[in-house]
Parts: C-alpha cells; sequence; structure tokens
C-alpha cells in the first residue's frame, strides 16, 4: 500500500490516493487499485481529506423544499435575506415609478388635446 499523488494540469490541483495493487487473473497482470484521499492543500501541502462520501450533497427532505440552514449556511442566509431586501426595495420602486409614468403620459395626452384645439381655432 502507498500514496499515490496526481496533478491536474489544467487546475493545478493535486489529489491524493491510496494505492494497493490487484493481481488480475484474466489478463495476468498487477492493476492498481486506488481509493481517493483527498486534496492537497496549496499553502501548506497537507492533506485535506474528503468526506468519503460519493456524489452530490443529499438536501433535506423537508415539505418546502428548504432544507434547514445549518451553522456554515448562516452567512449565506443572511446575504440572501439582503438580497431580498434589495429586490422588495427596488420592485417597490418600479411600481411607484409606473404610477408616476402613467400619471405624466395621462398629463401629456390632456395637454396634446388642448393643443390641437388652439391650433384648429387659430387655423379658422
Amino acid at each position: 500500500m502507498s500514496i499515490v499523488k496526481y496533478k491536474n494540469k489544467n487546475s493545478g490541483v493535486v489529489s491524493w490516493y491510496e494505492s494497493t495493487s490487484h493481481y488480475d487473473p484474466v489478463t495476468k497482470q498487477s492493476r492498481p487499485v486506488r481509493k481517493y484521499l483527498g486534496r492537497e492543500d496549496p499553502a501548506t501541502g497537507e492533506l485535506i481529506p474528503s468526506s468519503g462520501k460519493r456524489g452530490r450533497k443529499k438536501t433535506d427532505g423537508s415539505p418546502d423544499g428548504n432544507p434547514e440552514v445549518s451553522s456554515s449556511d448562516a452567512p449565506l442566509a443572511a446575504v440572501k435575506a439582503q438580497y431580498e431586501n434589495r429586490i422588495s426595495s427596488l420592485e417597490t420602486l418600479v411600481k411607484e415609478q409606473q404610477s408616476a409614468i402613467r400619471k405624466l403620459e395621462a398629463e401629456k395626452a390632456s395637454i396634446v388635446k388642448k393643443i390641437s384645439a388652439l391650433l384648429s381655432e387659430i387655423t379658422e
């Protein structure tokens, strides 16, 4: 059993594996069997162990579809709340501006009617 390090040339990430030999009777050759251990910290060169679980992390099966907020997700929840507050304030601002636009368009239409009436009186 030995530790093997592989460096991804594109990303520069170094992955650590535990390698053991396994004899394949069909091909009559020895093949390595590797177990992923984790990544290497680029600053210190130490191993950052993996969780040992494969695939994506599963979400909590809560009825609303949102997993419970863990302590590591607390900063994300705070940022999300800030953005939601900002979105709601921008939505109210947009509604106010749309109502102002409607009022100005109505005022413009009445002014255009008055000008057209004055022009018709002048030309007669």
